[in-house]
């Protein structure tokens, strides 16, 4: 699974998912999130390198 690059719910725990701290994944032709504590039981900072992916991603979406 890949980070999520949008915010949203977990579909397990009902989290609200902002940019980074997620995986994405496609079912019945949906997008939906899983949180990262979910999917590997991990607790993630600001620090974490997908989570700095994520945010400079929006960040660069905005500014286009």
């Amino acid at each position: 699974m890949a980070r999520n690059k949008y915010p949203g719910r977990c579909y397990c725990c009902g989290t609200w998912t902002p940019p980074g701290y997620g995986h994405f994944e496609r079912h019945a032709g949906h997008w939906r999130i899983k949180c990262v504590k979910c999917a590997s039981g991990r607790v993630l900072t600001d620090k974490d390198p997908g989570v700095k992916w994520a945010q400079r991603a929006v960040k660069e979406a905005h500014d286009a």
